[in-house]
């Protein structure tokens, strides 16, 4: 029997996002603590993270230090790809000379597109990091889901950085649909989409996984509604299970999101197209200069100094790009 610990993006940093209220790296070492736990509780034989295990290709070395110190708790291998977050520019030639390929030349996590992981059930894991054709109706593109290795009689696992989604986002974005992938790999594991999509068998036997992020890095509503959670990846006479656990070290989304900032920027925004309007409707009267009109409104409304400047700053755009300034 094959047991693995499937996590999405890391994303480990050493400073805290805008929107959080707690701090960011003691609670994702909270996590992953919960993640070797129950990875001993199992007996499994891998921890596999999709990609972006750093929040950036430049992390400080006080940050890989930490990260380099909760990886030694780990009870088993932890099969890693390079995420976008991992890599300069989508250039995958650089992943050597960031954080991620240093923990990976190092050994504290196995590459497992550079060098295949092969497990008991005769399970062989391969992976395919994040680059500029990820996504992409190239060949290239396409080619992200399938093994680089073919074994005959082998069960096969593929980790991608991918996009991928169970239906259509509803909106313009590079991404790939279930339904599209075409591969010979009875599993396929994807982070890189953050709410994850969970744990779907297509009709062709085929297991997709993608549990969601392990860490909160916005405030937006789907950030904060959803469950932290792993997958427990089940490997037994080549045939593969999986069911999602919820992570007990994970607060409650409003216990560590704060909308404040998104909120400020949204009052901002309406109160300068509030203005906006109250100057079109006093810009008939001819003997008064713009800036005139824009400070006695401004006094008459209490407006704040830093929404009657962008107020000035948008009349003055406008203005040059009709010809006018």
């Amino acid at each position: 029997m094959f047991k693995a610990i499937v996590t999405g993006d890391w994303h480990f940093r050493g400073t805290n996002p805008r929107s959080r209220l707690d701090n960011f790296q003691d609670a994702l070492e909270e996590k992953l603590s919960e993640v070797f736990a129950l990875a001993r509780h199992h007996n499994a034989q891998a921890i596999i993270c999709p990609g972006d295990v750093f929040d950036g290709p430049s992390a400080s070395w006080g940050t890989v230090a930490r990260l380099t110190q909760i990886l030694r708790a780990s009870p088993c291998p932890i099969l890693a790809i390079n995420g976008n977050h991992d890599i300069f520019g989508g250039n995958q030639a650089s992943r050597f000379r960031t954080p991620y390929g240093f923990l990976v030349q190092t050994g504290f996590l196995w590459g497992v597109e550079e060098s295949e992981f092969n497990g008991p059930e005769n399970v062989i894991v391969t992976g395919c990091g994040f680059d500029t054709n990820t996504d992409t109706k190239t060949p290239e593109g396409m080619q992200q889901f399938s093994p680089r290795i073919w074994v005959d009689g082998a069960f096969q696992i593929h980790v991608v950085h991918s996009m991928l989604l169970d239906k259509q986002p509803g909106f313009d974005m590079r991404h790939t649909l279930i339904s599209q992938v075409k591969t010979s790999a009875q599993v396929i594991i994807s982070g890189h989409e953050h709410t994850g999509f969970g744990i779907v068998r297509r009709e062709d036997g085929v297991l997709f996984i993608n549990p969601g992020a392990l860490c909160r890095l916005s405030a937006h509503v789907a950030e904060m509604e959803r469950t932290i959670q792993v997958a427990l990846l089940t490997v037994e006479n080549g045939q593969a299970t999986a069911e999602l656990i919820p992570l007990k070290s994970a607060r409650p989304g409003h216990e560590v999101l704060s909308r404040e900032h998104i909120e400020a920027a949204a009052e901002r925004e309406s109160r300068i197209d509030e203005f906006l309007k109250l100057l079109a409707s006093e810009g008939e009267a001819k003997f008064l200069e713009v800036r005139e009109i824009v400070e006695d409104i401004a006094a008459r409304e209490n407006i704040p100094a830093d929404v009657k400047k962008e107020a000035l700053r948008r009349i003055g755009a406008a203005r040059e790009k009709l010809g006018g300034a």
